[in-house]
């Protein structure tokens, strides 16, 4: 055999029958699972025992790894998980993954719903043409299709706007071939308009009444978001579908008040090169920084292609042997440079977090978030998909 160790083996090693993460650039995300069943378990104690949950693993579990916290989810016992995609769909099923799965991105072209139905994937119908679609195939397939149907009441996006939704329902009610599992909506401001929200509940409900009562349809009903499941237990209905909050990030400010949950991710690195530098040094692109004392640079590998973005330029901190120390000059495609010369004794090699604890120092996302005008679960699913996530 070539002495030579190839990538793909390095890649691939198993130590005591365990598969290894093996990466050469010192830039990584660990996801804490005992955290993510924490967030799960407090959820769980939450809402009622009859309500059940839909964990939302869409966008790569919101950047931090969907195939790994789909499993966890499916050991904890989550009967559903939703994804955006019928690819992200066919990933988890091709892994392993056997609980029901929603795609809730609507499906096209309609002949995508065959492959839906190859991979045991349940479809989002929204309008008239889709189900007949659905119908259609289910006609050829000689197979009963089941799906969820989703309800616009105020988000604007997919959806049978309110006021058609009952004629479609009528529809839906009189056909043998397809069966509507269940039936959704999507709150648009559940973190901060709590009378937009009762309206877009009520509107729901209302449906779900019409479709129970008059058509005598049996279906799994759900609406409660991060935020709703938090602030409102009347919209937790059958089932709910947290996403933000499986992760430990917060829906809206003090949401604590509510139901307290704990970060999943860690983003960590380590200096790779360190130099000392005079008084009046300039450092990166645009002179942006420029030294007023003698100082301690060091360099880490991560930059904005890696997600770290740009707009956190001398703006952020990170943490080095449990203290604060700021990023300065702009950051480029693939290093940052950061101040460490108040740190004693640093060296190339020690461990630097970017998002994350250390000691008693904390970098949170929403701090990371503030500084870009965004929302927190943005940085999260902006960390790129190359940068290794680590289970721990």
């Amino acid at each position: 055999m070539n002495k030579q160790l190839s990538v793909k083996m390095l890649l691939n090693s198993k130590l005591n029958g365990t598969k290894q993460t093996v990466f050469f650039r010192q830039n990584w995300v660990e996801i804490d699972k005992s955290d993510f069943y924490f967030n799960l378990k407090k959820i769980k104690e939450y809402i009622s025992k009859d309500t059940k949950i839909m964990a939302v693993i869409k966008s790569d579990a919101y950047g931090h790894g969907a195939v790994a916290l789909a499993r966890e989810a499916q050991e904890a016992g989550v009967t559903w998980i939703a994804v955006s995609s019928l690819e992200e769909g066919i990933i988890l099923r091709e892994t392993g993954i056997k609980s029901d799965i929603l795609i809730l991105g609507n499906i096209f072209p309609y002949e995508n719903f065959q492959v839906a139905i190859a991979h045991s994937l349940t479809s989002t119908i929204s309008k008239m043409s889709e189900f007949a679609s659905l119908e259609n195939l289910a006609i050829r397939l000689n197979k009963r299709i089941n799906f969820h149907f989703k309800v616009d009441t105020g988000m604007g996006r997919i959806g049978s706007l309110s006021e058609i939704a009952c004629s479609v329902l009528q529809k839906i009610a009189q056909s043998n071939k397809v069966s509507m599992i269940g039936m959704y909506t999507h709150f648009a401001v559940a973190d901060t308009d709590p009378l937009f929200t009762q309206l877009q509940l009520s509107t729901f409900t209302k449906i779900v009444k019409f479709a129970r009562v008059n058509l005598r349809l049996k279906f799994i009903a759900h609406v409660a978001n991060s935020a709703a499941l938090f602030k409102n237990k009347r919209t937790h209905l059958d089932m709910v579908r947290p996403g933000l909050g499986l992760y430990g990030l917060t829906p809206f400010k003090f949401s604590e008040r509510f139901l307290k949950v704990k970060p999943v991710l860690s983003w960590k690195t380590r200096i790779t090169f360190l130099k000392k530098v005079p008084s009046g040094f300039c450092v990166s692109y645009g002179r942006a920084f420029v030294t007023n004392k003698l100082s301690i640079i060091a360099t880490i590998p991560v930059g904005y292609h890696d997600g770290y973005n740009r707009l956190l330029s001398n703006k952020a901190d990170v943490l080095v042997r449990g203290k604060r120390c700021p990023i300065v000059g702009r950051i480029t495609m693939n290093m940052t440079m950061i101040d460490v010369t108040g740190i004693k004794d640093v060296t190339v090699g020690d461990e630097v977090v970017l998002i994350g604890t250390q000691g008693k120092e904390h970098i949170k996302v929403d701090e990371i978030a503030k500084i870009q005008n965004t929302i927190n679960y943005e940085i999260t699913c902006n960390i790129s998909a190359h940068i290794p996530r680590i289970i721990v």
